[in-house]
């Protein structure tokens, strides 16, 4: 398995890196991430609808589909509307005004679109029970199947794109660099140092001294790129506190994931990525980890220096 990880893994972060190498160099920010996000996001939504299935709930997939890509869509589109903006009126020289208000605008934007996914699940399920007639409670059900996968993916995957249309590219592969750091950290060392299990019931080979190894290699990780990309930011209790909440909230992330498989009887989302298993499986720990990097980014980093 690890032979199968670091085949696809070094491949990947090629491929990301010079993604985002492409991406700053457009005029138009997150033209060459954005695709690739969608496409992810298709299959998260592919394998979370089919975790769900196995568990007994079947939401209207082309409503899932629809709201939760119209989340991603209209996030990213608010964000590039504002660069616009401060193309067509150069006064606006001010990077925290600019940045803040990407922010609130693109929050606003997540919050009503969010509010139409909601309605076109139930203008999904209004169709559906019109041709069907399904069993009666089964229509609540898959109701809150769709709104907690719109929720989960649609709504905390914005801040991944908000990370990198709002601060820029550093702090985004920081957030994406500690997190998966923690994930490696915490393989290798649970795997020659575990001794006592974190969660048997979720995860059986996720063990304490794996779990505290994780948190090493994602606090140097993230003292590593503050001094190297962010030296301005270098404080002790940035690179420190940020290295120990984002990592935090990437294993709560997994163990969430872990939670919906385990619910389900499943062991992995899928079987398309080597080593890996699904993309849910990738992706679940940096799906919890970005609103944390988000909140901390702004109120932490940026707004000390406002």
């Amino acid at each position: 398995m690890l032979k199968q990880r670091l085949l696809f893994a070094f491949p990947t972060i090629a491929v990301i890196l010079g993604l985002a190498w492409v991406d700053d160099r457009l005029d138009i920010k997150g033209v060459a991430l954005m695709p690739v996000l969608l496409v992810s996001l298709g299959f998260l939504c592919r394998e979370l609808l089919d975790l769900l299935a196995a568990g007994g709930l079947h939401p209207r997939r082309s409503s899932v589909y629809l709201g939760t890509f119209l989340m991603a869509v209209c996030c990213w589109a608010i964000c590039v509307g504002h660069y616009y903006e401060r193309w067509y009126f150069p006064g606006m020289k001010d990077l925290d005004d600019v940045t803040w208000r990407w922010a609130a605008g693109a929050a606003m934007g997540i919050l009503f679109t969010f509010a139409g996914g909601i309605l076109i699940a139930f203008m999904g399920e209004m169709w559906r029970y019109k041709k069907s007639h399904t069993r009666p409670g089964s229509v609540t059900i898959n109701l809150a199947g769709a709104v907690f996968i719109m929720g989960w993916l649609g709504l905390l995957v914005c801040f991944i794109i908000l990370l990198r249309m709002t601060y820029g590219l550093v702090p985004l592969l920081m957030m994406i660099a500690v997190v998966k750091m923690n994930d490696s950290g915490a393989f290798l060392v649970g795997r020659v140092l575990g001794r006592h299990k974190m969660a048997p019931e979720l995860s059986p080979k996720k063990t304490i001294e794996g779990g505290i190894g994780g948190l090493i290699f994602a606090v140097f990780t993230s003292w590593f790129c503050f001094y190297v990309f962010q030296p301005a930011s270098a404080a002790l209790t940035n690179w420190l506190l940020f290295g120990l909440v984002v990592a935090l909230a990437g294993s709560l992330g997994d163990l969430a994931g872990s939670l919906i498989k385990r619910d389900v009887d499943k062991k992995d989302s899928g079987s398309l990525i080597p080593g890996f298993g699904g993309f849910l499986d990738l992706f679940d720990s940096l799906i919890l980890a970005a609103p944390v990097a988000f909140f901390w980014w702004t109120f932490c980093v940026v707004g000390k220096n406002m």
